[in-house]
């Protein structure tokens, strides 16, 4: 568990490790120079499950994450969000299903999508075998990075385990992916983890158009692997990769509210109505008679209404949740 400035949710999500039904792993809890309270937390616990790494300065996911699991010699590990929370049946269903068949190198699980406060707005439903995984990946993500457990020899059949270029946004979705294209993958169908959403992360403070496209990215270096073996990144050829993004960003530099409209629907999906208002007024005041930009602050009042009512009433906290889905 990679951990930078997560002292509002660390405690909520190392508990949730802690109380897993499956007892056999250890905890590695990694602190890349967090400036909070983050370390002190870490370092509280006493837990003989429980191993601590510090580095002094803030290094990045994907620098230490490479670094560290270097070092694992157990046949399983997992790579988990220092913000979020596991079902306390999360580890033991998914053992149950990588030492069942020896075959799947990869085990996800469905997930519940949560804001700050726990509350639950969206259950995110994935395919539990290989072949849906495999055949849906390059439209949109079949595996969510943060839910999976991996077989520790694929360590070395992807080095580095996260590529560099993806070093500020969603690494492990690129990870999965390579995964998928090469070796069998299953998800537990039931969400037994609990994706928080904080808009101060990393992949909702700069919404940029490179991010917006790089899941477009992925599925586009997906096809190569899928046509000759190996994609642009793996052969050195980053100019190639530079190119294709910036040739799906002309459009936004002919039109700047362009980009601040789809990060407006991107916050909006996450349920981030703050920055989805910003992002939403930002397009409006560049083409104020745009019928698009019209549309999404419309789109905007309608969707704030039901999202909070929602929250007030309806979304159930994650524990709670959890708490009526243990079998």
């Amino acid at each position: 568990m990679p951990v930078y400035n997560a002292a509002p949710y660390l405690r909520e999500a190392v508990d949730s490790l802690l109380a897993q039904t499956f007892t056999d792993f250890e905890l590695w809890l990694i602190d890349d120079g967090s400036t909070d309270a983050s370390r002190a937390i870490m370092q509280s616990y006493t837990d003989a499950r429980i191993r601590f790494f510090g580095f002094d300065h803030n290094r990045g996911r994907v620098a230490v994450v490479n670094e560290v699991v270097a070092q694992v010699t157990a046949p399983f590990f997992s790579i988990t969000d220092a913000d979020d929370a596991s079902h306390p049946q999360r580890l033991q269903k998914q053992m149950e299903v990588l030492l069942k068949d020896e075959s799947v190198m990869l085990c996800g699980t469905a997930y519940v999508a949560m804001n700050t406060a726990g509350k639950i707005f969206r259950n995110v439903k994935l395919p539990q075998r290989h072949e849906l995984i495999y055949e849906q990946m390059p439209q949109h993500a079949q595996v969510h990075g943060p839910t999976t457990i991996i077989r520790r020899e694929l360590r070395n059949a992807f080095t580095p385990l996260y590529r560099d270029y993806f070093k500020d946004h969603i690494a492990d979705a690129d990870l999965a992916s390579r995964i998928v294209d090469r070796y069998r993958a299953a998800n537990v169908p039931e969400a037994l983890y609990a994706y928080r959403i904080v808009s101060t992360s990393n992949s909702r403070k700069n919404v940029s158009i490179r991010f917006l496209h790089l899941y477009k990215l992925i599925a586009f270096l997906s096809d190569q692997r899928r046509l000759t073996g190996s994609d642009s990144l793996e052969q050195n050829r980053v100019e190639e990769v530079d190119a294709y993004l910036n040739k799906i960003a002309e459009p936004y530099f002919r039109d700047a509210s362009v980009h601040h409209r789809h990060a407006a629907f991107y916050h909006l999906y996450w349920h981030s109505l703050a920055k989805a208002w910003c992002s939403g007024w930002q397009a409006w005041q560049l083409k104020p008679y745009h019928p698009k930009n019209n549309f999404l602050l419309f789109y905007l009042v309608t969707k704030s209404v039901v999202y909070l009512f929602n929250e007030r009433w309806v979304d159930p906290h994650y524990t709670t949740y959890f708490k009526n889905t243990t079998h």
